[in-house]
């Protein structure tokens, strides 16, 4: 029993004299106390900045849906029955690649009657010919016969009005002749239009119609899309518009790549409002050399204004959140840390912008503020 009374004993002592070396071995910066012992935060290194005016550029920040720059659904001029279609979904096509072929066959006959209608006409023509040369020669022996008296003037009369019938019979034959030409051509452009071509370099889009199907100028067979460029429309309020301008530079980004930024511009704004929404439609265009960009795609688009402002700003480093509130600490004039609430608007890479709160040329504190309290002891850096 004794032994265990001496261990608890000797116990005690030591955890005594081991109490009194930390407190004599503490070092003095580390703590202070005040009038009424009270043990205060050690004095810690700050650094401050000015509120000062700072430029902001106004980003406009809207969700639109990419579309090609051109898209156009190509339909045959003639009415027939498809004989074949050459692309499908995703081809590359040039401007004037054959895309589908309309049956020709009943063209065909009707081209080879026009032809042999030309050379009917063409021998009447000779025919038409033949028969006024050779009033010609009867006029001319008949005018050498008058001249000696053998015949009448009447007679002579009328072997020249012969003439001049046959004559205008030439010319009707050689009318029937162009008319059987011009028929012919207009067939062979009908020929020519059942053979359906690109009119753009791009992508063969949707395939509206399989081969065997009926079409007419009013049915689309397949589309081509150009997608070297795609563009968005977006709405843009009334409030902001007077901001915006045509060639202002547009950011692009879109889900499908997260991290790349597509550069645009803006070549065209409508020229009024919608009266339901006050919203005015600005095109934004976008390079797509890599053809990354497909229609339909979200955008998340940020237009630059036009009229950059100055206005009352601090470093992002200050601002600190105490839930949803937002505010500095200030310094007084002994060095004290005093907490005040700001209202805040934009942020922008490393500045804030100041709605209300502050005043130009208030100091503030920056580096060290998230670890200060109210009423702390501080010293500038």
């Amino acid at each position: 029993m004794k032994k265990i009374l001496m261990f608890l004993v000797m116990a005690v002592i030591l955890a005594l004299v081991g109490l009194r070396l930390y407190e004599e071995l503490l070092p003095a910066s580390t703590s202070s106390s005040d009038a009424n012992g009270m043990v205060q935060r050690p004095t810690m290194l700050v650094e401050t900045a000015t509120a000062q005016p700072h430029v902001f550029l106004s980003e406009l920040q809207i969700l639109g849906e990419l579309a090609p720059k051109a898209s156009v659904a190509v339909m045959s001029r003639v009415s027939g029955r498809l004989r074949e279609v050459l692309v499908e979904r995703g081809d590359i096509v040039q401007s004037g690649q054959l895309l589908a072929v309309v049956d020709d066959e009943n063209l065909l006959q009707q081209i080879q009657r026009a032809e042999a209608s030309i050379a009917v006409a063409r021998a009447g023509v000779s025919r038409e010919e033949a028969s006024r040369d050779n009033l010609e020669i009867q006029v001319q022996r008949f005018q050498r016969l008058h001249n000696e008296s053998l015949i009448s003037t009447q007679e002579l009369q009328d072997m020249e009005s012969r003439l001049r019938a046959a004559t205008a019979q030439v010319e009707l034959a050689r009318a029937q002749v162009e008319q059987a030409e011009a028929s012919l051509r207009d067939l062979k452009i009908q020929q020519d239009q059942t053979r359906v071509y690109s009119p753009l370099d791009g992508f063969a889009g949707t395939r509206y119609l399989d081969p065997g199907a009926l079409v007419n100028p009013s049915v689309p067979i397949v589309s081509v899309i150009d997608v070297s460029r795609v563009k968005t429309v977006v709405p843009v309020p009334e409030g902001v518009l007077f901001e915006m301008r045509v060639g202002l530079s547009a950011k692009v980004t879109v889900d499908a790549f997260p991290g790349r930024t597509y550069h645009g511009r803006v070549p065209r704004i409508s020229p009024f409002l919608d009266p339901n929404t006050r919203t005015a439609d600005i095109e934004i265009e976008i390079a797509n050399e890599s053809g990354q960009l497909r229609p339909g795609m979200f955008a998340r688009v940020s237009i630059e204004s036009s009229k950059p402002q100055a206005v009352l700003a601090i470093p992002r480093a200050a601002l600190l959140t105490r839930g949803n509130d937002k505010g500095v600490f200030l310094l007084d004039q002994d060095s004290l840390t005093r907490y005040r609430s700001i209202s805040i608007g934009r942020i922008q890479n490393d500045w804030v912008e100041v709605l209300d709160g502050l005043e130009e040329g208030t100091q503030v504190v920056t580096s060290g503020a998230q670890k200060l309290n109210d009423g702390d002891k501080v010293r500038i850096g």
